[in-house]
């Protein structure tokens, strides 16, 4: 009886044993996936705002000979206010749909 005990025991600390190693490989795994999917956005994240600066810029310039300085960065403004509100408006209506039960 004591035997049985013991080997059903021993059997219970093995499988223990064996689903911890499990167990810390996925938690390996899902930390370095996470990492690489944070430095994706980081890089992502910053070739997006790089692109926005250069074509904000560079609307800046194509309307400053014909508008003046203060035109040409009155329409920018306003345009990038436009489409910023426009980009949150889109995303507060979508996360809205999503709420609602069916």
């Amino acid at each position: 009886m004591v035997q049985h005990a013991v080997g059903l025991l021993l059997a219970v600390v093995e499988l223990l044993e064996a689903e911890a190693e499990r167990l810390q490989l996925n938690v390996r795994h899902l930390l370095v996936s996470g990492a690489v999917a944070v430095l994706a956005a980081i890089v992502a994240g910053g070739a997006l705002l790089t692109g926005s600066i250069f074509l904000t810029w560079a609307f800046y310039a194509a309307l400053r000979p014909p508008l003046g300085e203060a035109g040409a960065a009155l329409v920018v403004g306003l345009t990038v206010w436009i489409v910023v509100g426009g980009a949150t408006w889109l995303v507060f209506r979508k996360l809205r749909r999503k709420r609602t039960p069916a």
